[in-house]
């Protein structure tokens, strides 16, 4: 048994009060919930017991809390909805400040699992707001995490790497190896859409590691699924399939119908994948019968739409048409278009097998709508990720230069009370006194260093530090490039649509190349609608590549949302040349390829690869 875990039931038999048994039953539960769900659901029934036998409302928040968390666990959603919500309204007047973010984490996961994206993003971002207000870095993290699931859904990835990365920075800052392993799957999920199966399987497997180390069952059935969805991606259906089986013996001895459910529908995956059609659909079937059992009704029309294309593959085209028709119907009811998108699709494939070509077109035109009408809901979804994750950064950037200037002046003023006091002392403790205001002066002429449009770095940063990685470059016969951004006719946009757009260009153009930048380069506004990227250990094919990158990623952005008629396009020149005496002739080698992009025509990398 985990030591913690032995420590928290020692600590249970010796507790007299009921707010303090409460407490340790809470934590008590945060262990059982992954690795034993009876014995978890059993610590939840005893709070809700104590709770109601005492004046503790705290008590009774946290008990509904937990409850709704292993009604999620468990996929009674409905059950999970309501226990949560009172939780929150109940933790929100008693000061208990863990278990409220905790809540709302809660609720952002129950909304992600719903589908409804912006009300999960505004559960995680008010859980990232009231955990940095009380400085508690586990919750922040988990909200962090919370915030980066979101992005990923959405397609933002490297903003979903940037609140992975800084999530799994304070989780292990303060030595949270469990949640550290959630994080390191979740990091797995970018890799695998970005195409690196070798990354995402390095990630996953260190995941396992973890979680078997601390006893996680529901965790390693997780990242063995994982494991076994990059496996199918790559073909290797055969180790897929074994990684399927092991997660789902693993969720048999944790006793969750939920994963239990989720478990076989993936082994069904890859039975299907390997023609093994019987066999995938009677884990469809009993994936479904436990997904029913539980009211899981988005689990049961996953199953469904599995179970109809398998039907289709056997050639058992009534069987297929019913079950898509069913999981077509429960998909209007429910009302999340993906599903609508899939059975639709399935369904004109079937009619096209037995030769009905109009119902196959019906079903096209209605998948062909649904299709258009989801990319713009998440086109707008996602700008509105951006922003909210722009707005959440400016938030955190201006608490933390209050925070700093807050403590540079109070030291200040304690410095001079001191000062005062101490008129007659020697010369040399004046002395000190002053070097000791100069420094600090210099931390906050630090602040000065960005720029307070954009919040990128400004000019001065850069030249700074630009010299010093010209400098590592010579000595350690490093790669550097520097490229120069520049607004295709930027003075037009400020004239045809006014300045305040046109600061609202900068600020997006600065956002999406920050959020381009790996973690050793950095971007800075270098001037008016100028912007310099820096690409430590890059030579000039890797910055062109990553330059050309950001060049569509700006060309392609949907701008309509700060004005319909607005378009915007860069022009960036490259230099790399390691032979150049300084930085200085670095960057003005980029500036000379800027120039050339603009001759050329703009909206243009060069020099040309």
């Amino acid at each position: 048994m985990n030591q913690s875990l032995q420590a928290l039931e020692a600590q249970l038999n010796q507790t007299q009060t009921h707010s303090e048994k409460l407490g340790l039953l809470d934590q008590l539960y945060q262990f059982l919930r992954v690795s034993d769900l009876r014995r978890a659901k059993e610590t939840v029934e005893g709070m809700l017991l104590l709770s109601q036998n005492t004046a503790y409302p705290t008590g009774r928040g946290l008990a509904l809390k937990n409850l709704g968390d292993y009604h999620f666990r468990q996929g009674s959603l409905p059950a999970a909805q309501g226990c949560l919500e009172e939780a929150l309204s109940i933790l929100r007047g008693t000061g208990e400040i863990r278990g409220e973010v905790d809540t709302l984490n809660a609720l952002g996961n129950f909304h992600y699992f719903q589908g409804n994206f912006p009300r999960a993003l505004e559960y995680y971002l008010e859980a990232l707001e009231q955990s940095r207000k009380y400085e508690h870095k586990a919750l922040e993290s988990n909200a962090l995490n919370g915030v980066g699931i979101i992005q990923y859904t959405l397609g933002n990835y490297q903003e979903a790497t940037k609140y992975f990365l800084r999530s799994l920075a304070l989780k292990r800052e303060i030595g949270d190896r469990l949640t550290e392993s959630g994080t390191l799957n979740n990091l797995g999920l970018v890799y695998l859409e970005m195409g690196d199966y070798p990354g995402a399987v390095q990630l996953y497997r260190e995941s396992l590691g973890i979680k078997q180390t601390l006893g996680d069952l529901q965790g390693e059935a997780n990242a063995l699924s994982n494991l076994g969805v990059v496996f199918q991606r790559l073909g290797r259906t055969q180790e897929a399939l074994d990684y399927h089986q092991q997660a789902l013996e693993i969720a048999d001895r944790l006793g969750s119908p939920q994963v239990r459910a989720t478990c076989l529908e993936n082994l069904g995956r890859s039975q299907a994948m390997l023609g093994n059609l019987e066999p995938a659909l009677e884990l469809f079937q009993s994936s479904k019968a436990l997904h029913r059992e539980l009211g899981n009704r988005l689990g049961e029309l996953s199953v469904l739409l599995q179970i109809g294309m398998a039907l289709g593959r056997q050639a058992q085209t009534d069987a297929a048409i019913l079950a898509l028709q069913q999981g077509l119907k429960m998909a209007e009811e429910l009302g999340p278009q993906k599903p609508l998108l899939d059975f639709h699709q399935a369904l004109s494939g079937v009619f096209e097998q037995i030769q009905k070509p109009a119902l196959a077109l019906h079903h096209l035109k209605q998948a062909i709508e649904i299709e258009r009408r989801l990319h713009k809901e998440q086109q707008a979804q996602r700008t509105a990720a951006l922003l909210a994750g722009f707005q959440v950064e400016k938030a955190r950037q201006e608490a933390e230069i209050e925070r700093l200037r807050n403590t540079e002046l109070a030291r200040a003023n304690r410095e001079l009370a001191r000062a005062i006091e101490n008129l007659k002392e020697a010369d040399a403790e004046k002395s000190r006194l002053l070097d000791k205001l100069r420094q600090q002066s210099r931390e906050l002429e630090r602040l000065a260093r960005q720029d307070p449009l954009t919040r990128l770095y400004n000019r001065r940063y850069l030249e700074e530090n630009l010299e010093r990685e010209f400098a590592a470059s010579r000595r350690y016969k490093f790669p550097l490039s520097v490229a120069l951004v520049d607004i295709d006719h930027f003075k037009q946009i400020n004239d045809s649509f006014s300045h305040q757009i046109g600061d609202d260009v900068l600020r997006l153009v600065g956002q999406i190349l920050e959020s381009s930048c790996r973690g050793v380069d950095f971007a800075s506004r270098y001037g008016g609608e100028e912007f310099a990227l820096v690409f430590p250990q890059t030579d000039l094919v890797g910055a062109l590549i990553a330059c050309e990158r950001v060049r569509q990623r700006i060309a392609g952005y949907d701008w309509s949302d700060i004005h319909p008629r607005l378009a915007v396009t860069v022009s960036i020149g490259v230099g790399s040349d390691p032979t150049l005496s300084n930085h200085e002739k670095l960057l003005s080698a980029a500036d000379q390829q800027l120039y050339a992009a603009k001759r050329a025509g703009r909206n243009r990398v060069f020099p040309p690869t």
